[in-house]
């Protein structure tokens, strides 16, 4: 159902002026995202998103979780051109996420910052190197939960305009009143339409 949810997100996409439409994946795990470019929805400043993901996370990527539930999001970003340094840009971001798991219900609102930069190189395909980082203490964090740490970083290769390869890396920190847990901690390969 959760793999369903996600094709059709992303293939509908293109109808409500998506910016971005991105597809994840492991051995074991599948994530979608979307992100809509806000200023072709109604004027709003350029750099400015609104995002929804999906991840339908595996025990055996995680620290100390038996039965596993998706982790759902929604997210709005503000990214920007850093002036004086070709091909950076930065973002600052607020995210809501949900997820179950075992016998906890865990919700947070997590702040962070996320980069993106066009390295610098001779080669037949632009090359991007990206990360996040997203934290939420205790007073942003619900349910069972106790504090929310996300680390993500990820390179790029641009084949066709528009159209990139990824390979990356995310950890997913959702711990609980009880006791640390790692929601997720693995590789992925991916695949990601800019429109």
């Amino acid at each position: 159902m959760v793999k369903k949810i996600i094709l059709c997100a992303i293939m509908s996409s293109a109808s409500f002026a998506a910016n971005q439409a991105e597809l994840n994946l492991n051995n074991k795990e599948v994530e979608g995202q979307i992100r809509l470019d806000l200023s072709q929805m109604g004027g709003a400043s350029n750099g400015a998103y609104f995002g929804a993901r999906i991840l339908n996370g595996d025990a055996s990527n995680s620290d100390r979780i038996g039965n596993i539930d998706p982790l759902m999001e929604i997210s709005f970003m503000v990214m920007r051109p850093v002036e004086g340094v070709s091909g950076l840009n930065l973002g600052l971001g607020i995210k809501g996420e949900y997820t179950k798991f075992d016998a906890h219900r865990y919700a947070a609102v997590p702040l962070g910052l996320e980069a993106e930069m066009k390295l610098p190189l001779t080669t037949a395909f632009p090359v991007y190197l990206g990360g996040a980082l997203y934290y939420a203490p205790s007073v942003l964090t619900f349910h069972d939960g106790d504090e929310y740490l996300e680390t993500r970083i990820h390179l790029d290769i641009e084949p066709i305009h528009n159209g990139r390869v990824e390979v990356g890396y995310r950890n997913i920190d959702t711990d609980v009143k009880s006791h640390n847990v790692t929601y997720n901690d693995a590789w992925y390969f991916g695949l990601r339409l800019d429109f």
